[in-house]
């Protein structure tokens, strides 16, 4: 059973093997603040730490070379959480390449240089654009189990690899890089052994971002659910802003919205995207419905906790419109 995880990637920047900086680990060890905290890359990682850094005090720049942030996510998403961030003063340089890294004009001090010539200096460099995963070390050519380009293990709807007896688990497998997700496999797998039939297919995909509001998704994005809308599916959506949800305007967090995508034939959900106010935790009461092949007719019908976010949920249903083709 393999489960050997991940660790950070480190871009062929030039000059940045000759510069000292973090990544998502040896962060978590300064023993002190750093002044202004440059962070290549515009993931989970990179905005987590920086949010956590800049409400600590630090100045913070985040260098990301796509357009926008976080670009799995929706596009109107992705926006509403740049503003978010600009509004605590954190500086996001997008569609920027990092061309080249050298020292700071200050002892201990970086710079980054863009794309477009300008230079992004700071006292600390985080390095977050991604993770490999440790595989490469683990002989597995040596007894014929398969791995692609990227290193990750390839397995099955019970997490088996191309070789009899040999499992992989967690973030090797590309199944979700996540802490549930390597303990779901196990538990997926501890079943199995014991007789069970179950698949890591039946699982929605479900994660959040613990931003500050978080960032919640589970199923499909909007971009999955127009594609399936222009193979002749019905899907429709319904669209929600916090600032028009009762709890979130008592808890003065209105930042945000919830996105729900439906098959309109089946009633089931396809997925959910939720940022603002306890998106992490709403999001697992439409993972749950999903698991479980509930409808939006159910969720609709049943009786709802007063005052809290989820209670809306019946009415963003009732709101949903039909979704257009991609």
């Amino acid at each position: 059973m393999l489960n050997t995880g991940t660790r950070p990637f480190i871009p062929p920047i030039p000059g940045l093997a000759e510069q000292a900086h973090l990544d998502n680990e040896s962060i978590l060890a300064l023993r002190e603040r750093p002044r202004k905290l440059v962070i290549i890359g515009g993931g989970y990682i990179s905005l987590e730490l920086g949010q956590i850094f800049r409400r600590l005090g630090s100045k913070v720049a985040v260098i990301e070379p796509g357009p926008r942030l976080v670009p799995r996510e929706d596009a109107d998403v992705s926006e509403m959480l740049a503003d978010a961030l600009r509004a605590e003063a954190i500086d996001l340089h997008l569609g920027q390449a990092v061309e080249r890294v050298a020292p700071g004009d200050t002892p201990g001090g970086v710079c980054a240089q863009l794309a477009d010539g300008r230079i992004v200096g700071g006292s600390h460099l985080l390095v977050a654009t991604g993770r490999v995963p440790n595989t490469d070390d683990l002989g597995l050519a040596s007894v014929g189990v398969a791995i692609n380009m990227r290193g990750y293990v390839g397995v099955n709807e019970r997490l088996q690899t191309n070789v009899p007896g040999i499992w992989a688990l967690g973030d090797i497998n590309q199944r979700g890089a996540f802490t549930h997700t390597s303990y779901h496999d196990h538990q997926i797998l501890a079943d199995n052994l014991a007789g069970a039939q179950r698949s890591v297919e039946d699982r929605p995909v479900i994660y959040s971002m613990f931003t500050d509001p978080p960032l919640a998704h589970v199923g499909l994005y909007e971009a999955d659910a127009r594609k399936l809308a222009a193979q002749g599916r019905r899907i429709s959506m319904a669209v929600h802003a916090m600032k028009d949800v009762s709890r979130a305007k008592e808890e003065g967090e209105t930042t945000g919205v919830i996105k729900l995508l439906i098959d309109e034939d089946s009633g089931h959900f396809l997925g959910a995207t939720i940022f603002g106010i306890e998106a992490d935790e709403i999001i697992q009461a439409i993972s749950l419905v999903m698991a479980c092949g509930g409808t939006w007719k159910q969720v609709r019908d049943a009786l709802p906790v007063h005052p809290t976010v989820t209670e809306f949920l019946p009415t963003i249903i009732e709101r949903r419109r039909p979704l257009a083709a991609a």
